[in-house]
């Protein structure tokens, strides 16, 4: 068993070599993050140092401290692998240290931020090559499968993914559209507009918005469709514009699959008309909509706390859902543009499993516990 990551960065941080110390403390941090399968790394600064926590499983854990005499020359040397402003302190930056650099199987996000404290960052991990996008493998019950396999395959029309920054959507996304352009399908020309990019797709086209020279979401799915798509991946719709272009591709022959930020599936419909759609449009386009959560599995080893799950009695995570698919009697109902509650009631009757039934369900199959419930749907 290797020494405690504190142990290791004081180590490395004290004995100078041809590295130096800060980058092969920075090498340390970046493979020991690597290795305990990592989605964040949070370096907050305090006066007691720079506090390393990870966020594994969705949850964060503190897992060392730098002291406060080496933090400053640590966050410069994370800067300089992401290719950052080492002397401006007073703003944000974002960059990226690749995948060389990091111990060869994960590109790293780094986002910097000042506080009264001092700058903060945080370093979001991609892993190459190590997840695999399929449907069947997501962890939805085989029903909730089938009617996405059923929406990917549609010709046109609008599916639409919601849920809390870290729930899935992205996964559950990749999959789609690896379900679309799988071999031996049907050949469909398949484009993406991301913020940013996370994964590479063979068999699609990848775009990346640029804000600053005015691609933005709205912009370039405009110019977009003048370049003969079939189907459209839109990472999310943040506006009016986006929402309103989104929906009529869906209308003119167009697959269009993106994500928006409520917290259930009807609350959807309701936030695409405060987005001001129009009914006829919305009725006419919306073909399903997914609401999705991630909870953390219990320890198949301990399910109390061991090693294996660091102590957490947790060790991987689950999806469950919400799974609207619009059917007349829907599209009869959005159409009155309803409350959230109204519309929620006809779905449940017309056999949407609400995000608490699937977790209470999950729970009765032992994959995960109350506790975890109520920490993610409170």
């Amino acid at each position: 068993m290797s020494a405690p990551l504190d142990a290791r960065l004081r180590e490395a941080l004290a004995r100078p070599d041809d590295e130096g110390p800060m980058g092969r403390g920075v090498r340390v941090l970046l493979e020991d993050a690597a290795a305990s399968g990592v989605s964040d790394v949070h370096l907050n600064p305090s006066a007691a140092g720079l506090e390393v926590l990870y966020r594994l499983d969705g949850v964060l854990q503190p897992r060392a401290r730098i002291d406060p005499e080496r933090s400053e020359r640590f966050l410069g040397k994370v800067k300089v692998l992401a290719g950052l402003l080492t002397y401006r302190k007073d703003i944000p930056q974002d960059g990226a240290i690749p995948a060389s650099e990091s111990g060869g199987r994960t590109d790293v996000r780094v986002s910097f931020f000042p506080t009264v404290q001092g700058e903060k960052a945080v370093l979001r991990f991609f892993l190459h090559g190590e997840e695999k996008f399929e449907l069947d493998r997501l962890g939805f019950p085989a029903a909730a499968v089938e009617r996405l396999r059923a929406a990917a395959a549609k010709p046109d029309g609008v599916l639409l993914l919601t849920g809390p920054s870290g729930s899935g959507k992205t996964t559950t996304i990749y999959a789609l559209l690896a379900e679309i352009v799988r071999p031996g399908g049907v050949l469909r020309h398949v484009v993406t507009i991301e913020d940013p990019v996370e994964h590479a797709v063979p068999g699609i086209t990848q775009t990346q918005v640029n804000p600053a020279a005015g691609l933005t979401f709205a912009a370039s799915l405009r110019a977009l469709l003048r370049q003969d798509p079939q189907v459209i991946m839109v990472g999310e719709i943040r506006d009016r514009e986006t929402a309103r272009v989104a929906l009529e591709a869906g209308l003119t022959g167009h697959l269009v699959i993106s994500t928006l930020h409520t917290g259930t599936a009807a609350g959807v419909v309701t936030r695409l008309f405060e987005m001001g759609a129009e009914p006829h449009v919305l009725t006419a386009s919306l073909s399903l909509v997914l609401a999705q959560r991630l909870a953390r599995r219990r320890c198949p080893a301990c399910r109390s706390g061991c090693e294996a799950c660091r102590g957490t009695g947790y060790r991987g995570r689950q999806v469950f859902g919400e799974l609207l698919a619009v059917d007349d009697v829907l599209r009869k109902a959005i159409g009155e543009a309803p409350s959230r509650e109204r519309l929620e009631e006809i779905a449940v009757a017309r056999g949407m499993s609400p995000l608490r039934a699937e977790a209470a369900r999950l729970v009765k199959e032992g994959a995960t516990t109350e506790e975890e419930v109520k920490r993610v749907l409170g």
